[in-house]
């Protein structure tokens, strides 16, 4: 893979997240949205302050650390 792939790769995936932001800013100021900040489930109406619904629970921050120290690693399906 050559700079110039790697530079373009990261321009589109730029553009596409300036793209999903503005869409995303357009679609709150319209309608209901629910979106999740610092482990808090909110609910934001447009002209309308965010109201809280539940308080998320199970997520481990430091997982993410976890996984990228170990090399290898086992993902259990359930059923």
């Amino acid at each position: 893979m050559a700079i110039d792939d790697e530079l373009s790769e990261r321009e589109v995936a730029l553009a596409a997240a300036y793209a999903l932001q503005e869409k995303a800013i357009a679609v709150a100021q319209a309608e209901t949205v629910l979106y999740v900040e610092n482990d808090v489930l909110l609910r934001k109406e447009p002209d309308q302050p965010p109201v809280f619904v539940k308080q998320l629970v199970g997520r481990t921050p430091n997982l993410t650390e976890h996984m990228l120290q170990r090399r290898t690693f086992k993902i259990k399906k359930r059923f």
